[in-house]
């Protein structure tokens, strides 16, 4: 019966062959003998042989498995199939003019043409070294030698085209044996003084001297820079600062001068104001204007602010304008004092203020008869008199002021009026304390009636004392309204309704 035979790798592809009776299986390059198949120890050795010289030939074997070994005849060399190609297994670094193929990183080769080793990073082949040709010495060259006092020195030479251009050191020493070009090797790079001229050329990040002086001890001309000592500038044309020249600081005959070059350009002054830049001050340089507290003056002076001075000289000849705002704490002498207003001057702004007071009692108007304010808004009001056009409110009597007017209270809505304890609410008297209307005196009454046409109501009680009550023009007849009087032929009845 068939047999299976299976590989280390049971994940591969093909992962096992299965041999039938009496064939060779040939998908290999070793024969599988199936069971009953004639001549089988010829097999069995051939197989055995060609394991043990790895299937030495100039060509490779036709039917390789991953891990096979073949001994390339033609270049000496052992080699192993990695599943896609057979690769040199080890030992000698093939010595070739081009790259050998096929490569797998970390394979070495060595430049026939130039004695240079290489090695494959899996992409391309990276120089291990040496990093030039043979024949001519370039490059970095490791050496231990001796110091003046025999102690010994690690230093690695720097060469191009065979000549010592460097030497560098971790320790400032003097070679016991004269190096030309070295005298002494300093820490770090020593450049050779046997070629001249040899310099670090390009952009220097740092140095510690220039010129034989600290490089600590120089004035930056193009940064920021600090000084302990005092700059001067020796001469009348002052200091120019700016791309372009933009501010020049300079001196005359009559003394410093600050000036701006630019047309039309502004001077600003800055301050920081607790971490913030602030704008104190804006000279305008195409109006010619200085404002203090905003960047876009106005007028010549323009001040957003409070203003503190001891005093203020010079007439003010045009309009004063705008807003006035805020307290007046101090006290306004002088014989001009308040003049604008006592002269008859206008204020056309704004006066925000706390308490006007007269200079004298009952002596000045706020507005005039034919020049009134349009309105007033105030909590309280204390008056002696108190006047409209058609009332007069003198102490505590009010008086129609036109002949023959009435005088109208009228509430809102569902409002009344209320005088004392007695309530008036439309054609309604009642009692704003719930107690009885009362009319000590005589009441007369020739006709009742309401503007509205309703009926005049008493809501609460009615008591009269010590009067006579006339009732006339009382129906003759039951009016059908319950609680209506009515005389009934000289009787008095109240109607049911």
């Amino acid at each position: 019966m068939a047999y299976t035979v299976d590989k280390t790798n049971s994940s591969a592809s093909p992962s096992s062959y299965t041999v039938q009776d009496n064939v060779l299986n040939t998908q290999t390059d070793l024969k599988f003998i199936g069971k009953g198949y004639a001549g089988y120890g010829e097999v069995i050795h051939e197989n055995f042989l060609h394991l043990l010289e790895n299937f030495a030939n100039t060509s490779a074997p036709s039917k390789p498995i991953e891990g096979q070994l073949w001994y390339d005849s033609t270049a000496n060399r052992l080699k192993v199939y990695t599943g896609s190609a057979f690769v040199p297994s080890g030992g000698n670094v093939p010595y070739v003019a081009v790259a050998p193929t096929p490569q797998t990183t970390g394979d070495l080769w060595i430049d026939s043409d130039t004695g240079q080793l290489y090695y494959y990073n899996g992409t391309v082949n990276v120089l291990v070294g040496p990093p030039s040709s043979t024949g001519t010495t370039n490059g970095f060259i490791y050496e231990t030698i001796l110091d003046s006092g025999d102690a010994s020195q690690n230093i690695t030479k720097w060469y191009n085209d065979g000549n010592l251009i460097a030497i560098v050191s971790e320790d400032e020493f003097t070679p016991k044996t004269t190096i030309t070009g070295f005298a002494t090797i300093k820490k770090g790079i020593t450049l050779t003084t046997a070629i001249s001229d040899v310099k670090f050329q390009g952009t220097a990040t740092d140095a510690d001297k220039l010129g034989g002086v600290t490089a600590a001890n120089y004035f930056r001309s193009n940064a920021n820079d600090t000084t302990t000592g005092t700059v001067t500038v020796a001469n009348d044309g002052g200091v120019i600062l700016g791309a372009d020249s933009d501010l020049t600081i300079s001196v005359d005959a009559g003394g410093v001068i600050l000036r701006n070059s630019e047309s039309d350009t502004d001077i600003t002054f800055k301050v920081n104001d607790g971490g913030s830049t602030t704008t104190v001050m804006t000279i305008d340089g195409s109006e010619s204007r200085v404002g203090i507290g905003t960047t876009s003056p106005s007028t010549k002076l323009q001040v957003s602010g409070t203003v503190t001075a001891t005093a203020f000289t010079g007439p003010i000849t045009g309009d004063v304008t705008g807003d006035v705002t805020g307290d007046v704490t101090g006290t306004v002498t002088g014989s001009a004092s308040l003049n604008l207003l006592l002269a008859g001057g206008t204020l056309s702004g704004t006066v925000n203020s706390q308490n006007l007071i007269p200079s004298a009692g009952s002596t000045y108007n706020l507005g005039a008869v034919a020049t009134t304010y349009a309105g007033a808004f105030i909590d309280t009001v204390t008056s002696t008199t108190m006047t409209t056009e058609g009332i007069s409110i003198d102490d505590n009597s009010i008086s129609g002021r036109r002949s023959n007017d009435d005088i109208n209270i009228t509430p809102s809505g569902t409002g009344a009026v209320v005088a004392g304890a007695i309530r008036l609410s439309g054609s309604t008297i009642s009692s704003d304390d719930s107690t009885g209307v009362t009319i000590s005196d005589e009441l007369r009454v020739t006709n009742i009636a309401s503007p509205d046409s309703a009926q005049v109501t008493v809501n609460d009680g009615l008591t009269v004392t010590g009067a006579v009550v006339m009732l006339s023009s009382l129906p003759t007849s039951d009016p059908s309204n319950a609680g209506q009087l009515y005389n009934d032929s000289g009787t008095l009845k109240i109607s049911a309704g």
